[in-house]
């Protein structure tokens, strides 16, 4: 790149702060380059062992394909569900006030229930489905780790806390979210109809 646009005094400078490119100095400066990658946040994740699946696999055995059937293992729903509220309640704040705790707890309980609970009903409506597909045979339920009664009663007691969480708001956001209900439970049946099921949620 041209330095004919630097005036003469900033080129003298340049010059003399930039050693010459045959210069040792030079090398040992580009040398380690080479060596050097940007972190990924999975390297962080390995290194610190704070990943999702870390805490899942060092639970209980007996616990663990009642974390995985809910994918507690695998955040990434949780997070899409809950951070819409989050942003929502940092909204209806007060300016210059924070966001209600006291709600963002709620909404991230809420989230993690019933995140848990569609992927309940999921893996119960695909449950001979999933055994002969590579990507999805592991699962609890298609693996035989959890029988569909299990998960049916599991079902019910991520349910019943949601409850709990549901009947702690006023009563428009209670008759909402009772109606959202429906769309969960329906919602794992539109693969079997359309190629884009998750159109349903949106609705």
């Amino acid at each position: 790149m041209s330095l004919l646009w630097l005036r003469p005094s900033s080129r003298r400078l340049l010059a003399a702060l930039v050693p010459p490119r045959g210069c040792w100095l030079t090398a040992a400066l580009r040398a380690p380059a080479r060596h050097v990658r940007a972190l990924s946040s999975g390297d962080i994740r390995r290194s610190s062992g704070l990943s999702a699946a870390a805490l899942v696999g060092s639970a209980p055995t007996a616990v663990q394909p009642y974390l995985k059937l809910m994918r507690l293992d695998k955040p990434i729903g949780t997070w899409l569900l809950y951070l819409p509220c989050t942003w929502s309640i940092s909204l209806a704040a007060e300016p210059g006030c924070l966001p209600d705790l006291s709600m963002l707890a709620l909404f991230g309980t809420g989230a993690l229930l019933m995140r848990g609970a569609g992927c309940t009903i999921n893996d119960m409506w695909d449950k001979d489905i999933d055994r002969k597909v590579a990507r999805t045979g592991s699962r609890p339920i298609a693996a035989g780790e959890v029988s569909r009664f299990q998960a049916l009663v599991f079902l019910g007691g991520q349910l019943s806390l949601a409850l709990v969480v549901l009947l702690c708001l006023n009563y428009y956001s209670i008759v909402l979210g009772a109606a959202s209900l429906g769309l969960v439970i329906i919602y794992p049946l539109m693969k079997r109809l359309t190629y884009w099921p998750q159109l349903i949620l949106g609705g």
